[in-house]
């Protein structure tokens, strides 16, 4: 299954997404990225730390590489250049950590961005659960479907992948795809309803006044306005705030 984001309008250049994108690219020229896969039997050094930029193949690298391009690049918009640079490498190293406990006793290497990306789904949900995305079965595609269902499939999906790894031999990343994606749903909460993303100067959607009209901030949908204040999308039923500043969700 994959999820693909119709067109989510960013107000600042994805510069941190755009540099992990070629640095995960470059680390495919590496002759071994054993030495850098993470292993939980063996000693955690460098691996713990990186293992999650490298990808086994160029195919895998391709995936991850385009759902970075088409969600991370909003989440850096929202949280700020350096805040999505350490969110980056947080949710890398959960997602080994969550292999680690779930897979203690495991001699299997693993690589990969997958618990990376999980992360900022799980951020991007929150964020912007009504941008409409189109979702891919196979052969079937469904297109036009808000973010928050297309998503909630998606990690239902992940999940039942997880149970069937259970009755098996195979070890595989799919419990910490879980894990990081819960987790980029409670960061991004916290972020919005205690409000520390204006207390960091890091706006949801920093837009001003074109012709009468404020965006919102979910579907980017225009909406008349003389004046700051609350507003509601009557497209996507969002509540937010708009102020000189820049906009916020309401909870």
């Amino acid at each position: 299954m994959f999820v693909f984001e119709k067109a989510n309008q960013k107000s600042r250049f994805p510069i941190v997404t755009i540099c992990l994108i070629l640095l995960t690219l470059c680390t495919l020229s590496f002759d071994s990225i054993g030495d850098y896969a993470f292993t939980p039997k063996k000693e955690f050094g460098l691996s713990l730390l990186a293992s999650f930029l490298f990808n086994t193949s160029f195919v895998e690298w391709t995936t991850n590489a385009i759902y970075l391009y088409m969600f991370a690049d909003n989440v850096e918009d929202v949280v700020g250049h350096l805040h999505f640079f350490f969110l980056f490498f947080f949710f890398g190293i959960l997602a080994n950590l969550t292999y680690y406990i779930f897979h203690m006793n495991s001699i299997t290497p693993v690589v990969g961005t997958s618990g990376v990306v999980s992360g900022i789904l799980g951020m991007y949900y929150v964020f912007f659960p009504n941008v409409k995305s189109t979702m891919v079965f196979e052969k079937l595609v469904v297109r036009e479907v808000p973010i928050f269902i297309s998503l909630s499939i998606w990690i239902c999906v992940q999940t039942y992948l997880y149970l069937v790894e259970l009755h098996s031999n195979v070890k595989t990343t799919y419990a910490g795809q879980v894990v990081t994606f819960l987790s980029g749903m409670v960061i991004a909460t916290v972020l919005v309803r205690h409000q520390f993303l204006d207390k960091l100067e890091h706006k949801l959607r920093l837009t001003t006044f074109q012709n009468k009209t404020v965006l919102c901030p979910s579907c980017n949908h225009p909406i008349p306005a003389k004046k700051y204040g609350r507003f509601h999308c009557t497209v996507c039923q969002t509540n937010f705030f708009f102020d000189r500043n820049g906009k916020k969700f309401l909870p």
